[in-house]
Parts: C-alpha cells; sequence; structure tokens
C-alpha cells in the first residue's frame, strides 16, 4: 500500500463516484513505483460492482489521464492480469514519459516520436518469473478445446457447459491422438442418451474406461442385438475389483486389439 498514493486519489474530484473507488481500491494495493496489477475479478468483489461497471470506470480513469493500463505477458505469450499505474506527479514511469513541449514551436524542431506511456516498463515477466499476486490471481479465461474436441462435444446429444467442455476436452483430446476418429467417439460417447440426468459426470466417466480405438477399415459384421448399440458395439463389465469397464463386444465387434479382463461379468450401466 502506498499512502501518497491514497492521499493522491482521496484529493482528486472525480465525477464519477464508482470510477473514484475503484482508483482508491487501485491506489490501495500500490507499490512504491505507483503500480499494482489486481484482477477485475478482484476489483468487482472488493466494489460490489458489476464486470461492466468495473470496466467502464477503469476505461473513465485512463481516458482521464489518472491511470495507465499495462496488458502483462508471460514469455510464454500467456497473458497475466494487466498492471495498472496510477499517474501520481512523483511515479517513476511519468518521469520516463517525455512531456510534450506546450511553448510556441521552434523552426528547428521536428515532432518527437511517440513513446509508450509506461517508459521504460516492460510487457513481459523475465523467464520463469511469475508475476502473479497470490492475493489478487488473474482473471484471465483458461484456455478453449481445440476445434476437433469441440465439434466432438457439439456432436454429443446433451448440451456440456463450457467449464464442463474444457473439464473433458484433455481426455478428449487424448483419445482423438490415440486412434478415436471424431465419429467413431461421436457414437461410443453418446451411446443410451435417454434419461441421463449429469451429462457431463457420464462423458467424463465413459472417457475414463474408454478401450482401445477401432481398427480402421476392418470389416463390418452384422450386429450382435445384445450389446450397447450398432456403433459403438460396447458392452459394460465388471472386473474381478468390482468396479465397471467398457469393452468391445466378443460376438460382433471386429476390434481384436483389445483384450478383455480376466473374467468379467456383465452389468448394467449405471448413471
Amino acid at each position: 500500500m502506498s499512502w501518497k498514493a491514497l492521499d493522491w486519489a482521496t484529493e482528486l474530484d472525480i465525477d464519477s463516484s464508482t470510477a473514484k473507488f475503484i482508483l482508491l481500491l487501485l491506489a490501495n494495493k500500490a507499490d512504491e513505483n505507483f503500480s499494482c496489477f489486481p484482477s477485475v475479478s478482484t476489483l468487482m468483489a472488493e466494489s460490489g460492482a458489476g464486470r461492466s461497471t468495473v470496466l467502464r470506470a477503469l476505461k473513465k480513469l485512463e481516458d482521464d489521464g489518472l491511470i495507465t493500463r499495462n496488458p502483462q505477458f508471460h514469455d510464454s505469450g500467456a497473458r497475466r492480469a494487466t498492471r495498472y499505474y496510477l499517474n501520481h506527479p512523483l511515479a517513476p514511469h511519468l518521469a520516463l514519459t517525455p512531456r510534450p513541449d506546450t511553448g510556441p514551436p521552434r523552426p528547428d524542431t521536428t515532432p518527437a516520436p511517440s513513446q509508450p506511456r509506461t517508459g521504460g516498463v516492460s510487457n513481459r515477466d523475465p523467464t520463469g518469473v511469475s508475476n502473479r499476486d497470490p492475493l489478487n490471481p488473474t482473471s484471465e479465461p483458461p484456455t478453449e478445446p481445440r476445434s476437433d474436441v469441440l465439434t466432438v462435444i457439439k456432436a454429443l446429444p446433451w448440451k456440456i457447459s463450457p467449464p464442463d467442455a474444457r473439464g473433458v476436452a484433455p481426455a478428449l483430446a487424448d483419445a482423438l491422438a490415440s486412434g478415436w476418429t471424431i465419429g467413431g467417439l461421436v457414437a461410443h460417447l453418446s451411446r443410451n442418451p435417454d434419461g441421463i440426468r449429469y451429462p457431463a459426470r457420464v462423458l467424463a466417466r465413459r472417457l475414463s474406461e474408454l478401450p482401445e480405438p477401432p481398427t480402421p477399415h476392418a470389416p463390418a459384421l452384422a450386429w450382435c442385438g445384445e450389446c450397447e448399440d450398432p456403433q459403438s458395439r460396447t458392452i459394460t463389465v465388471t472386473l474381478p475389483d468390482g468396479t465397471d469397464a467398457a469393452a468391445f463386444c466378443p460376438r460382433c465387434s471386429t476390434q481384436g486389439a483389445f483384450k478383455r479382463p480376466a473374467s468379467p461379468t456383465r452389468s448394467s450401466e449405471r448413471r
């Protein structure tokens, strides 16, 4: 916390009470260089305002010249929480920034090239050094699933929420990398869709029990009519330890590469 920053923010006359409150929150977190990097979520929680209100207040403070926002990135390219610089008269970043000449223009002067408002402040963390404040974690959204994984998720018979989709994305990516095709994976995961109340849980369990991928170009066999469905050709078996697992049907599946567990027994699928 910087008392100089707090005193400066308190004395400012700002026509928006929300913007002034946000500035006080920033000043309360400012270091000796009049900078801080709270996440938008932290500012929302501490101000009691919504995301759009906080973002409008930050924009107003920047437009009024009271703060400077500087996006932060790790050397890997990952986005960090934005660093905020308070434009206090004693702030080091203002001392590094050339001030415009307000006097009359001289014949021998030419406009100087524009300089970043934060001077020599780096946009990236040193390699291997985290810029994360444990009390103010970044609010950047996690990485979205890749396109083929999204194709599988959108083709399923259930609607999966974005957080659930991100949760199963690594397992889906591993399944596709192991040799499963998008169509085959969709058919296997979407079997028996009726009556499922928690599709994300069922999807996660089916992925954890996923058998070996089908052998490409295998000759088609007539469906026996006793396994799960004509697409996946799988059955649910009970292992010796009492847990359930998926196995290809021994009567009509062509996936001979999958070895069934020793002495399994058939069981109905729990949901």
